[in-house]
């Protein structure tokens, strides 16, 4: 009984000697799956975008306001990159992100 308790107080003072580093290569859940984004817009692959976004549950509304692929939108970076299925695809729904507003006069006669 003594060492089973002599053991886990060495064990849990050893934890809290251990600092919490992540290594230098390792990105966090969101920045992975932005990386990803762009990693299938840049290679113009509709197919795996859509699977990626499925995946992770991301509405293409949010992909198109708020992804940044080499500090672009990413609407601009698959216009640079010159992907046109991933621009066909997205183009719809930043179209209707933008809206657009109309002015009449109804008073006015025809």
């Amino acid at each position: 009984m003594k060492t089973a308790l002599l053991i886990t107080s060495a064990l849990f003072t050893l934890s809290l000697q251990q600092p919490a580093t992540a290594s230098a290569g390792s990105f966090t859940y969101a920045e992975d799956t932005a990386r990803q984004i762009c990693l299938n817009t840049q290679a113009d692959d509709k197919l795996a975008l859509l699977k990626t976004m499925k995946e992770h549950r991301i509405q293409r509304k949010a992909v198109v306001e708020k992804v940044v692929c080499n500090g672009q939108p990413l609407m601009d970076f698959a216009r640079a990159e010159q992907a046109v299925k991933v621009v066909k695809l997205l183009e719809p729904t930043e179209r209707r992100l933008r809206g657009s507003v109309t002015i009449q006069d109804v008073t006015a006669t025809p």
